[in-house]
């Protein structure tokens, strides 16, 4: 009985383990020659306006996040087009957003900041009113 107990114990703990943290965040870029001579670009970035967080329960980030898009991705195209709309590098209307998915708060904080990081030839647009997964 008591190994039952114990075991089961073993059980119910690994199935939580599993369950993961995920951060993400949606972006697209479009890329503008200036000069082809000079290379000389004009970089406009589409990004969401911080970085999100859900619990993947039985699945890897990844494949969590690539499900939970699937029933947002109208809302999520809509908004981005809007977005790109006012940027003249962004001349086709988007069919896909790139989600940038992690398991450590580190990483996603890392590669947030360097997206959103504006230079003079990068410009950078947070879009607001995103769905979440």
């Amino acid at each position: 009985m008591i190994r039952l107990l114990v075991g089961m114990l073993i059980l119910v703990s690994t199935s939580l383990a599993r369950a993961e943290d995920c951060y993400y965040f949606w972006t697209h870029q479009c890329v503008e020659v200036i000069d082809a001579s000079k290379r000389q670009l004009k970089q406009s970035v589409l990004i969401s306006p911080s970085i999100n967080y859900f619990s993947s329960a039985q699945q890897s980030c990844d494949a969590g996040a690539t499900e939970r898009q699937n029933t947002v991705k109208a809302q999520l195209l809509e908004a981005f087009n809007a977005g790109a709309a006012k940027i003249r590098a962004c001349d086709t209307p988007l069919s896909e957003v790139s989600l940038r998915v992690f398991n450590n708060p580190q990483k996603a904080t890392w590669h947030y900041n360097r997206a959103i990081r504006a230079t003079d030839s990068k410009t950078v647009i947070r879009l607001d009113n995103l769905p979440l997964l």
